[in-house]
Order: structure tokens, then sequence, then C-alpha cells
């Protein structure tokens, strides 16, 4: 686990669970890392390892012993990242982008998928499948290629297991998903999300590497200002403004 720190450290802290092969330093959470510190968040972004296969050690305990030491009781977290935010077990605020709650395998992949993940290795050998279109419009291709192209049964196994063992739903939280996503089971998002926590986005599987960036933001801000979803999406037609009616100031370069 690697985590570095964005903004001023005397804002609000902010802890960021990034996705699976995700970086600070790709431009499209670049931009999502500089707009969270331009509203205000100290933002504390966990990079995650991407084949781990220890999920209890390698992934919740560091995250959660990170966010104890330093009373962080706010989370937003993405992808691999909302399935071990979701875990965490604390008493935080969650918001959840696009969740890793299950996997999105449909046809003969449906039924090697179990197979695959029972062999004995760690070593990456089945094709993630991923597109820069699965992930949104403006997913660079030198990010894509970045990100780990393979993942090994080891860790497939892991994470249908922490997928399997999901504790309950937490009332304050929220979970933003693309019902167009072809990177995660969106049917597993809403099996286990209630409608009133649920907010729909338009775009890819990475809300901030779609077009539609701008507008998500501005109601994922409100959610991380505690606005409940029921609100969220009342509020959605006019993504410029903040829930209290307020337009939201655009960063300058």
């Amino acid at each position: 686990m690697r985590v570095t720190q964005h903004g001023d450290p005397g804002d609000d802290d902010l802890l960021f669970v990034l996705g699976w092969g995700n970086k600070p330093g790709h431009r499209s959470v670049e931009w999502l890392l500089d707009r969270l510190t331009y509203e205000g968040y100290h933002v504390h972004a966990v990079e995650l390892p991407t084949n781990g296969w220890e999920f209890e050690r390698q992934y919740v305990s560091p995250v959660r012993a990170y966010a104890v030491d330093r009373d962080i009781d706010l989370v937003l977290s993405h992808s691999t990242g909302g399935l071990v935010a979701a875990h965490l077990d604390l008493a935080v605020r969650n918001v959840f982008l696009s969740p890793w709650w299950g996997t999105a395998v449909s046809g003969l992949a449906a039924l090697l998928f179990p197979l695959v993940s029972r062999l004995p290795t760690t070593k990456p050998i089945v094709p993630s499948g991923i597109s820069r279109e699965d992930l949104g419009e403006l997913k660079l291709a030198a990010e894509l290629a970045d990100a780990p192209a393979h993942a090994s049964p080891a860790f497939l196994r892991m994470i249908r297991g922490a997928q399997a063992s999901l504790p309950p739903f937490r009332p304050d939280d929220v979970v933003f998903a693309s019902l167009s996503d072809r990177v995660v089971d969106v049917r597993a998002i809403g099996d286990r999300t209630p409608a009133s926590n649920l907010v729909p986005y338009d775009g890819g599987h990475e809300f901030f590497a779609s077009e539609g960036r701008e507008r998500t933001l501005s109601t994922v801000l409100d959610a991380l200002d505690g606005v409940d979803a029921s609100s969220l999406r009342a509020n959605g037609a006019d993504a410029s403004d903040s829930a209290d009616g307020t337009e939201r100031p655009q960063p300058t370069d």
C-alpha cells in the first residue's frame, strides 16, 4: 500500500482509496485530486496492491490502521477501493464510486471464471479485458498501459471471497454507479444498495475519465458534504450548483 497526500494539511482530511491499477499521477485521477483539494480537502490517496492474495492482511488492515492513526472519518473510494472501504468497519461516512462488489462476467466467461480463480498461482495470467471505452472517453492510452493487463487467479479468488463476505450496508453511505458500467457487476451494486442510497450517473466505470465528469463531480462533492442520496438525485438536474443552491466556483489553471 502506498499513500500520497494532496492539498493543505490544515483542511479537512479525506481518505481516497483508489481502484485497481489507478495512480495519483494518472491524468484523470490527478484531475479529481486537484478538484478535491480545490474544494478544501486534504486528500490521502491510497494506491492499493494489484496482485495481493490476503485481503485482510494486505488491503483492509493497512488502510484501516492508516485511517485510525489519523482520525479520518470521511472516505471516498473507487472500484477495488470500494470493496476495501466496505470492509473497514469504521465509524466513517463512505461515498462509493462504482464499487467492485461483483464481477461483470457473462456467457462462457461466467462459467470459466470460478474455475480459473481456483488455480494455485499468484502469476498474473488472466486478461483483464478492460478497454479505454469501458473506463471513460477521457482515459488516456498511456494510463491504461500503465495499469495491469492481467490478474492472477489468487487475486481473483481473494476478490471473490471479499465480495461474498461484504458486511451489512451502512444507512448513511452513498453509492454512485453507472448503469452502463461494463467493468463491475451493476446488479451486485443494486442488490446491496438501498434505492434511497444510490445515485446513478452517465459515463464509464471511472466517472473522472468520462465526458460528463464535471456534472457528476458536483454531486459527489455534495455527497461528501453530507447530503443524502435522495436529495442528490433531486438536485442532479442542475449539477453546476451545490445542494444549497450556491454556485460552485470552477478552478482555474
